[in-house]
């Protein structure tokens, strides 16, 4: 497996530097961001973009102007060394649309630390961003219906509406197919654009702690690296797409792991949402042209779950602060679940976590939300290759 996986990389590279470049690029990219942040962040506190770390209150340090949008850095270092790597081969539709979106967003990010957006906005935004990716998207539109759904479809009293609806909504079915593929054509392209406004808005309502934002998408993108790796070495249909993945994955890894560096608790840089745009379109363009959507919501379950347990806030339903970040107490030094009205804590996942462990010192309580983060990315490879394979994954293109 190991010797086809090797060969198989080899192959997929024009020219042995460009897959010595590749395999290097963690390390030249973590290298890279890490001399270029402490040079460029100083020119944020001039242009005052900077922040105060809420989570510091009653503290000698409460009042220090910490550089914001330093995901700024770490997008323009990821961009410009793809745009490097591939100026010595023949230009790719995918990659100069993954280089178009993930730009765009970053920009959009960048306006939005500035102008501070509106939630409305933060919802339509990411569809613009993604309109590269659709335009040149070259894959299946064709999805695996779960046994379940394929019997309701195929053979329920339901089956006749349920078949007209879906055709008239340009659905096309296929009953003869042992897998139950069906291909929903244009509705493809709306699932995809929701996952580029998923990933950007659930990795920014994850958030508050030093070293979350970040920390979250390195344990995400190392299952999405383990994930392309097992599929070019299992000879998968999608091997090109894998490899594909995985030469945006590697240096992606780098510049994140450099970021975490300095917004690691104490934080010395704040990230802002032009990382959070940056990095939630990387990711979407990653399964959207990797071909495995379905596996990167996977590695998304923290998020999803935090997504889903805040909906009663974010819907108004119950009230919502601005900001939902635990409560800090300077004589213990230890965090605690905010509330939103006298005995009700906030509906975050990290609240949560607080409200089931205890009381702890911010950088605990990330280490523990990153371990949290790679259960749930465990559970999605065991979902991926285990029980669920043949029910949700086979044959997934």
């Amino acid at each position: 497996m190991m010797d086809y996986l090797i060969s198989t990389l080899v192959a997929a590279f024009p020219s042995t530097p460009q897959l010595l470049l590749t395999l290097l690029s963690p390390l030249l990219t973590f290298l890279l961001t890490c001399s270029m942040i402490p040079r460029i962040t100083p020119y944020f506190l001039k242009a005052r973009m900077f922040g105060l770390d809420l989570g510091k209150k009653g503290t000698s340090t409460e009042s220090v102007q910490v550089p914001e949008a330093a995901g700024l850095v770490a997008g323009t270092v990821f961009l410009l060394f793809l745009l490097a790597v591939s100026a010595s081969q023949p230009p790719s539709l995918p990659l100069i649309s993954s280089l178009f979106s993930i730009l765009f967003m970053m920009f959009l990010g960048f306006t939005d630390d500035v102008l501070d957006w509106p939630w409305r906005y933060k919802l339509v935004l990411p569809l613009l961003g993604c309109i590269p990716v659709c335009s040149c998207y070259s894959g299946s539109t064709s999805i695996l219906l779960p046994s379940p759904v394929r019997h309701i479809v195929y053979a329920s009293p339901l089956s006749s509406p349920l078949q007209a609806l879906l055709e008239f909504v340009g659905v096309v079915l296929d009953p003869t197919s042992p897998h139950g593929l069906v291909d929903l054509n244009w509705l493809y392209f709306v699932y995809i654009s929701l996952l580029s406004i998923f990933t950007t808005n659930a990795i920014n309502i994850y958030a508050g702690i030093n070293g979350l934002e970040v920390g979250q998408v390195v344990i995400a993108t190392l299952f999405v690296i383990l994930h392309s790796l097992i599929e070019i070495s299992a000879g998968s249909l999608s091997t090109a797409n894998h490899v594909f993945s995985l030469a945006l994955a590697l240096p992606f890894l780098g510049v994140l792991l450099a970021l975490l560096r300095f917004n690691w608790y104490p934080a010395r840089v704040f990230v802002g949402d032009t990382f959070c745009y940056f990095a939630g379109m990387t990711l979407s363009v990653l399964g959207i042209h990797g071909h495995y959507s379905k596996t990167l919501l996977l590695f998304l379950l923290p998020q999803l779950a935090n997504f889903l347990y805040s909906i009663p806030q974010l819907a108004k339903i119950v009230p919502c602060p601005r900001h939902r970040l635990p409560k800090f107490n300077a004589k213990t030094g230890l965090m605690s679940p905010s509330e939103y009205a006298p005995g009700k804590s906030n509906l975050t996942l990290i609240n949560l976590t607080l409200r089931i462990c205890g009381p702890m010192r911010e950088d605990t309580l990330c280490a523990v939300l990153m371990g949290v983060q790679a259960l749930g990315c465990m559970l999605g490879m065991f979902v991926r290759y285990g029980g669920g394979a043949r029910i949700f994954f086979e044959e997934e293109k």
